[in-house]
């Protein structure tokens, strides 16, 4: 099969969003669109694999169609298109579809595929999701995204959010024997500053079919973030159980912090850095250890254009090897 380049799919996916943005204009549907994409070199110590050198990536293409019926309803429909160094063009998903019933400022109900409590609050609070995940997301702690009931209660200085879901996420969806849950509480008490707990619960799915559950997955999130006019200053701690281990014998915890900030020299410009350190296996591979490190400058042109120039080191150990990788370029948002 003959292979199309990245850079036809950018101007494919921009010669469709442009036209159906223009033809939304109405009061009920907004068609929107995310482009997330970045040219790097990349290089591994240790070990020599398939993914170093330059290369281009389109590492997220979200185009979203919203409806609002009336007051009360509204729908959301997301497509998810990536193509990472080595893959294939065919990685394409439905991340957000559903149903929602609004109850005021802050306090919905939403029934179908649609964000999960914690990650979509730890990406808007560390402010630069086109350049990388957060700390749960990219470790794959948890989906971003998964199909089930959700719900959102404000009132006063307290947000609670619940999801009641598959477990199997947006990207390969599937039925376990029961449902998990997933659970947020945050804490305004002063203007900007957030201070928030959540957990999970469930078997992720992973006892589909006739597979045999031998641990339950568990994991506890703690995060405390500020944001102001000019600056984001953040940091969140997991701790989980088992989350590896759900169909496996034997128990195995896992533990990871993440600490970031940001500062806007002017409207164009802006700094930030952010390191992370992980531990994936306690009671296995108790040598098991990551450290992720990031720096980057910012230009924002305009409103559609985030570009920026980023640094990243990834050091990874386990009982049996040693492995650090280095990755510099440049990351773009394009948004319409």
């Amino acid at each position: 099969m003959q292979c199309v380049s990245p850079s036809t799919v950018v101007a494919g996916l921009l010669a469709l969003c442009l036209p159906l943005a223009a033809a939304a204009q109405q009061a009920d549907t907004t068609v929107s669109a995310q482009i997330f994409i970045n040219a790097s070199q990349l290089d591994r110590d240790g070990r020599a694999t398939a993914d170093e050198g330059l290369a281009l990536d389109l590492k997220r293409t979200f185009i979203t169609v919203d409806h609002r019926f009336n007051q009360n309803w509204s729908a959301q429909v997301t497509t998810d298109v990536q193509w990472l160094r080595n893959s294939d063009v065919s990685d394409l998903w439905l991340r957000h579809a559903y149903l929602q019933r609004s109850f005021g400022k802050g306090s919905w109900l939403r029934l179908g595929n649609a964000p999960t409590p914690w990650i979509q609050q730890e990406s808007a609070r560390e402010g630069y999701r086109y350049v990388d995940a957060g700390l749960i997301a990219r470790t794959k702690m948890g989906a971003p995204a998964d199909y089930g009931v959700h719900g959102q209660y404000a009132r006063g200085d307290f947000t609670y959010a619940a999801s009641v879901v598959t477990g199997g996420g947006f990207q390969k969806p599937r039925l376990g024997r029961r449902a998990d849950i997933e659970a947020r509480v945050g804490w305004v008490p002063l203007k900007g500053v957030e201070l928030a707990v959540g957990g999970y619960r469930g078997t992720r799915a992973q006892d589909a079919g006739e597979r045999t559950r031998e641990h339950t997955a568990q994991r506890w999130n703690a995060m405390a973030s500020w944001v102001g006019e000019r600056s984001r200053v953040g940091a969140q701690y997991f701790r989980a159980e088992d989350w590896t281990r759900v169909v496996k014998p034997g128990s195995d915890d896992q533990r990871g912090w993440s600490g970031w900030a940001s500062y806007q020299l002017s409207p164009q410009y802006a700094l930030f850095t952010r390191h992370e350190e992980t531990r994936m296996s306690l009671d296995i591979d108790p040598r098991t250890r990551e450290r992720y490190s990031m720096v980057g400058v910012e230009w924002k042109p305009n409103k559609h254009l985030r570009l920026s120039a980023v640094g990243k080191q990834v050091r990874q150990e386990t009982a049996k090897s040693r492995l650090e990788s280095h990755e510099a370029g440049l990351w773009a948002q394009l948004a319409f």
